[in-house]
């Protein structure tokens, strides 16, 4: 905890993958994202934004959601991921395809640091977590009004293959599924901002 600092940045992905690669400069089985949410608490007393984007076309959504991500992380400051070896990846890839963003990812990179760490190293340890550290798990031991229950998407398989048949096939349905999807990913980055604040209050750090 006393590594994050201020402004936090409290991202996550959502990616699609396909045997055969949908896009130029993509691989087979790349995990490419078409989605993120993004909470940032810019000191100890402010307020929570929120910001997010979502890919609504069916080009490869690599360079648009740069430009967007681009713009509203800040050049200092933590950024907070659950599983940054997953996250991480993804950045990397993206400079890739993306070299103008390449120094944009690489910044965002070093200063990743991984939410996930205190419950994969059994330094917080709960039955209640069934033995996972998945954030899905986690989340309503430590926050109990707070779960992923109430959504109509709830895990990332079902973010990616709805997202691929709606904006590929140009569904009737769209305008429902992009609800859906934005109120998942924007789950998982307020879940990341509750269990930050529940270790704090646990451990009595600011």
């Amino acid at each position: 905890l006393g590594s994050i600092h201020y402004p936090i940045h409290y991202l996550d992905y959502e990616t699609a993958a396909n045997a055969v690669p949908l896009w130029d400069k993509t691989s087979p089985y790349q995990q490419v994202p078409f989605q993120y949410s993004l909470h940032i608490k810019r000191s100890p007393d402010a307020d929570v934004e929120h910001f997010e984007y979502l890919h609504q076309d069916a080009c490869c959504p690599i360079r648009d959601l740069l430009e967007n991500l681009s713009k509203q992380i800040s050049p200092q400051g933590t950024v907070l991921v659950w599983n940054q070896s997953f996250e991480k990846k993804r950045n990397d890839e993206m400079a890739n395809y993306s070299p103008e963003h390449a120094n944009f990812l690489t910044s965002t990179n070093d200063r990743v640091i991984d939410l996930m760490d205190p419950f994969r190293e059994d330094a917080i340890m709960d039955p209640a977590f069934l033995g996972s550290n998945s954030i899905k798990d986690v989340l309503p031991v430590l926050i109990p009004e707070f779960s992923y229950k109430d959504l109509e998407i709830k895990d990332g398989g079902s973010a990616a293959s709805e997202w691929q048949r709606v904006t590929l096939n140009n569904a009737v349905d769209k305008a429902r599924v992009y609800t859906d999807l934005k109120k998942y990913c924007e789950r998982d980055t307020k879940a990341m901002v509750l269990i930050h604040q529940a270790l704090i209050r646990l451990t009595g750090s600011q």
